[in-house]
């Protein structure tokens, strides 16, 4: 993770500090404990024109540094296509359903960052409810250069339904996250095909998936799901595979949505620190949430935000003596992009990076392909 090219560009800016959930200011903050800003690639949805609504809305990825300012030498800003050209399909999100946009970065050679959308032109009604036969959901890849591969389809699945996140360990295996009825759950997909195989389909509301260790994880709102938890063992591409919580986490109550596994601790096999972005309230228990493992189980070990928003999209990677965690606030326009420098301190200063420009906001979050 981290790395990646450098970049211009990208719109909103600005940065302003707040200090951490019921905290004073800690160590931290952009730059702060040793580390500088960090390479990333931040989805944005809408024109900045056109009134964010649940018709089909033109997505953009800024390619940016972790205290907001534009990456020098990156692409800067890469639109995503919006009508269909040669292989690529167009792709599109609803200006509205909170839940979409998630981004994730090959795990095993951090070449490429995946996502998924819908194969519709700008402007289709009610995008997210319409009918997998009528408008498929696509995986995007963007490469360290900005390159778009939209070629993939999941066709039928996630029908009526949002389609929420994809990922990969190589750029060309690929796990699809989203919700329907019958279709939804994770779904595999090989790059430039047209259809896949449900791999999952209890939960069938997922959140985000994401690759750690070799291992295929993802979220839920669902049920019992409401954690991170296995799919399968290793990286399954058949179906029938089982989700299994992980031990610790809640069962109930809880909203997770991105989420961040690293692997820090000597002598503990596997990640041992994982990173939530939860969207309730601060009050509620929302924001960046904290988890350690010690062998056994998982426990809380801190909860942070900027005492206003929970927060959707997460992303975490070691720097210097401590990690770099950035995350997108959950406004449904108009939203923030905050930063914190987990150095291990109590309360680490939380950090609004940038602000999306009006009609327009921001969802997904990673380190930047390299």
């Amino acid at each position: 993770m981290g790395g990646g090219p450098g970049g211009t560009g990208g719109m909103g800016g600005g940065s302003s500090s707040s200090s951490g959930s019921s905290s004073s200011s800690g160590s931290g903050g952009i730059g702060g404990g040793g580390s500088e800003p960090l390479p990333i690639v931040l989805l944005r949805v809408g024109d900045g024109f056109t009134t964010l609504s649940s018709a089909a809305s033109p997505v953009s990825i800024e390619w940016r540094l972790t205290d907001g300012s534009a990456m020098p030498g990156s692409p800067g800003t890469t639109g995503m296509p919006q009508s269909t050209s040669g292989s690529n399909y167009a792709f599109t999100l609803s200006g509205t359903a909170t839940s979409e946009g998630h981004l994730s970065l090959s795990s095993a050679n951090g070449k490429y960052v995946f996502l998924a959308g819908y194969a519709a032109g700008v402007g289709i009604a009610n995008v997210s409810s319409q009918s997998a036969d009528l408008v498929p959901r696509v995986v995007g890849r963007i490469d360290a250069f900005g390159n778009v591969n939209t070629s993939t389809l999941v066709s039928g699945a996630f029908s009526g339904s949002n389609v929420r996140g994809a990922t990969s360990e190589d750029g060309t295996s690929i796990w699809v996250s989203g919700n329907s009825t019958t279709t939804g759950g994770i779904h595999f997909v090989t790059l430039g095909s047209v259809s896949g195989t449900q791999i999952l389909s209890n939960p069938l509301n997922t959140r985000c998936v994401h690759v750690a260790g070799n291992q295929l994880y993802a979220t839920s709102g669902a049920g019992t799901f409401v954690n991170v938890f296995t799919v399968g063992f290793g990286t399954p591409t058949s179906s029938g595979q089982t989700a299994t919580s992980l031990p610790g986490l809640p069962t109930l109550g809880a909203s997770p949505y991105g989420f961040a596994l690293l692997d820090l601790v000597g002598g503990i096999s596997g990640p041992d620190t994982l990173y939530i972005a939860d969207d309730r309230s601060p009050a509620s228990g929302g924001g960046i949430q904290k988890w350690t493992y010690d062998g056994g189980s998982w426990t809380l070990a801190a909860t942070w935000s900027d005492g206003t928003s929970g927060v959707r999209g997460i992303a975490a990677v070691p720097s210097g003596a401590g990690v770099r965690v950035v995350a997108t606030t959950t406004e449904p326009s108009e939203n923030r992009l905050i930063t914190l420098y987990d150095d291990g301190s109590a309360f680490p200063e939380v950090t609004v990076s940038t602000i999306a420009p009006p009609n327009t906001v921001f969802r997904g979050v990673a380190f930047a392909p390299q």
